[in-house]
């Protein structure tokens, strides 16, 4: 079977049964919690290191959910990959699923990213003015980078705003480096 294909079929299936079940807003929770885990460099290095064997990655993983309420779908899941040793899609399963779910909720992932944390009522004001112009729920997420000295970048999608004084500095240097 084609790599690619792999993850998003079971990322399809478990989003069919947990819409079926009833219990999509939890199992999509859940796959936050592990894409989250997963992009831990030191647990991409145990799913990926062909030394440990498949039980005893399972027991690892288990272990880091063990005090995060999984679903039990969430873990019936986990077992499933882990018996048909493909938890090295685990990630990519991760994040289909997430994409699946916010395709059937309307909901779009806005990643803002600012030199300093928002206060919750700005935080609240980009939701509500990129929810009314997408016309969709906003899902944001906040990141911060010291470099950025003020402004921010907003991603949506595929769209890129870059309105930071860093760039507006780098902006300023190339045209004034190579006018003189």
């Amino acid at each position: 079977m084609n790599d690619s294909k792999i993850p998003v079929r079971y990322s399809k299936s478990v989003f069919d049964i947990a819409l079926e079940k009833n219990c999509l807003d939890k199992v999509y929770e859940d796959m936050k919690i592990l894409l989250s885990l997963f992009s831990m460099k030191e647990v991409r290095e145990i799913l990926d290191n062909p030394v440990i064997v498949t039980g005893k990655r399972r027991e690892i993983v288990n272990a880091l959910l063990i005090d995060k309420n999984i679903d039990k779908l969430t873990m019936r899941f986990l077992d499933l990959v882990f018996s048909e040793d493909r938890e090295k899609y685990l990630p990519a399963m991760a994040r289909d699923f997430i994409e699946l779910t916010r395709k059937h909720r309307g909901i779009s992932e806005v990643i803002i990213t600012t030199a300093k944390s928002m206060s919750e009522e700005n935080r609240e004001e980009v939701r509500r003015l990129i929810a009314r112009k997408l016309n969709s729920k906003v899902e944001l997420v906040e990141k911060s980078d010291d470099s950025l000295i003020g402004g921010f970048i907003l991603q949506v999608d595929d769209t890129y705003i870059d309105a930071s004084v860093k760039n507006r500095i780098n902006r300023f240097r190339k045209e004034f480096g190579t006018t003189y």
